[in-house]
């Protein structure tokens, strides 16, 4: 059966990388910790984004590094693995889960990074932020306004770990990353277990790697 995606469920992924890519209507000055990281990236594509913007159309290997450079180190894919899989990531072996951690950025990498090319006209306000001073989870609420749009809810999951502040989920009108794969990963899981579930996410990813190839874009 092939891992699918739902209309929703591309759209949440697309804001786990692109939202935070687009101007933020508040000072950094007035954000919490959790809430600057966002605002950094932001800061950072939103330079090159539009610098680039012409490279960002046409070179697909050039956006895939901005992702690896830019968003992964403030993503934990351990932990978004580990939420995705639920019990089977208990179950998986050492080297189980640091395989399909590694083919499951490369998934969403590969699928959803070319949208910079497509997402331009944004702007993000950030909620106030809730909880306790120095809590070490906190959601982290905004609104993606467009052009031509209604205001779209969005909220980052996010913890305090030894290297900073990272997010591990993100609820787009309530539709959560994580529960969007689950059960795309389930159906694999029944089917050939977690070794076959990796194959099958590595064998999406070298297809797409193969197709940037014949389009004249290789990636290794």
């Amino acid at each position: 059966m092939k891992i699918g995606y739902s209309v929703s469920g591309k759209f949440i992924l697309l804001l786990f990388f692109v939202a935070v890519a687009f101007p933020v209507s508040v000072l950094a000055e007035e954000l919490a910790e959790p809430q600057q990281v966002i605002q950094e990236i932001s800061d950072e594509l939103y330079v090159v984004l539009n610098l680039d913007r012409e490279r960002v159309i046409n070179d697909t290997d050039y956006v895939y590094r901005l992702a690896d450079e830019i968003l992964i180190p403030r993503v934990d894919f351990s932990k978004v693995s580990s939420l995705v899989l639920g019990k089977h990531w208990r179950r998986a072996s050492s080297d189980q889960k640091k395989s399909f951690a590694y083919q499951f950025q490369r998934l969403l990498v590969r699928t959803y990074a070319t949208a910079f090319r497509e997402f331009d006209q944004w702007e993000i306000k950030h909620m106030p932020l809730r909880g306790e001073s120095g809590a070490k989870k906190v959601s982290v609420r905004t609104k993606v306004f467009r052009p031509g749009a209604r205001p779209v809810d969005v909220v980052y999951s996010m913890y305090r770990g030894d290297d900073g502040w990272k997010a591990y989920d993100v609820k787009i009108e309530g539709i959560s990353l994580v529960t969007n794969y689950r059960s795309s990963f389930a159906k694999e899981m029944r089917k050939g277990g977690m070794d076959g579930l990796i194959r099958r996410i590595a064998e999406l990813n070298d297809k797409r790697v193969k197709q940037v190839a014949s389009a004249g874009r290789p990636r290794t």
